[in-house]
């Protein structure tokens, strides 16, 4: 356990005692646990879903495993101890903190945690406001139109969006506006927004009531892994346990090449039942019964994690003890 040193009589404490064992003096390091905080594993545990943070194996914070592998963080029950720890990048195990006080051994990985979501959030905005250090050049910008036209393209054959010959016309004349205003890239590149912008307008009826007619809150798999769609949110099974993975705006531009697999669970598939996760409507209300899981986590929305950003656990410190 961490110690502070007494700043009356100089004697090393533990932090998580009120006072001094030596001479009786108040420990000003006294860490307390405020009562909005999570002080159970498994209140951690609902505090890490409804922050909507990634899987724990993106995240590499393990809430209630005890995982081997190396660059983990994480906290488990043994016996009667609570045990937190962080595993490096060599493999060697750091022990944080090992005893028989739950909430303080809950209020330390907590702790750490909330520091890497906004350390997370602030390299990632890092990241988004680099410029690029490789220039790219006006051949090289009219490429990547042309390849971004034919991806258009693809999308539209493959989803019967648009009849060939009009695909064979938007073409035709992108390539007229090239020959036209390649010597004037924003003229060409105006000219092929113009064309986009047309092309979609004349597939939003029909994507509307694709995405109606094909849409269905249930269970999919893609490349291996498995996922469960439910309203306008996307939850992803790992670990033996479902996590929200993404919200899409569109399921047939975003998702589609994910294969529906059915709306209700079989016991036969490879995870568990969607519906007795805690993301699921029922779970939520029955899980006001308890006081431990009906706390309200809200006033630490500032630690929600926005799906948009890509959690990097390699940027993280895996050399020191913590």
């Amino acid at each position: 356990m961490p110690q502070v040193k007494c700043e009356y009589c100089g004697a090393f404490i533990d932090e998580t005692a009120e006072k001094c064992p030596n001479c009786g003096a108040v420990n000003k390091n006294f860490k307390r646990i405020v009562s909005d905080t999570p002080q159970t594993i498994q209140q951690l545990q609902e505090w890490y879903k409804a922050r909507k943070l990634p899987p724990m194996s993106v995240t590499r914070y393990f809430i209630g495993r005890d995982i081997k592998e190396p660059k983990a963080f994480g906290i488990y029950k043994d016996g009667p101890d609570f045990i937190v720890y962080k595993n490096k990048a060599n493999g060697q195990r750091a022990i944080r903190y090992k005893g028989t006080d739950e909430a303080y051994a809950v209020n330390e990985i907590y702790m750490k945690l909330k520091s890497e979501i906004l350390e997370q959030k602030s390299r990632s905005i890092s990241r988004k406001r680099s410029p690029s250090r490789n220039t790219v050049s006006g051949q090289s910008l009219v490429l990547y139109l042309a390849m971004a036209f034919g991806a258009f393209v693809s999308i539209g054959v493959s989803a019967t969006i648009v009849p060939l010959w009009i695909v064979g016309l938007l073409f035709l004349i992108a390539t007229v506006c090239f020959v036209i205003f390649r010597k004037n890239l924003a003229h060409f590149i105006v000219a092929c927004a113009i064309l986009v912008v047309v092309s979609l307008a004349g597939t939003v009826g029909f994507l509307l009531g694709y995405r109606s007619n094909h849409r269905h809150d249930g269970y999919y798999t893609q490349g291996g892994n498995y996922y469960y769609f439910y309203g306008n949110d996307v939850y992803t099974y790992d670990y033996d346990d479902w996590y929200y993975y993404d919200t899409y705006d569109d399921f047939t531009y975003e998702y589609p090449d994910y294969d529906y697999v059915s709306d209700e669970y079989y016991e036969t598939q490879p995870y568990t039942d969607f519906k007795d996760s805690y993301y699921y409507d029922d779970a939520w209300d029955s899980s006001s019964s308890s006081s431990s899981s009906s706390s309200d986590w809200s006033s630490d929305s500032d630690y929600d994690w926005d799906s948009d950003s890509d959690w990097d656990s390699g940027g993280s410190d895996w050399d020191s003890d913590w």
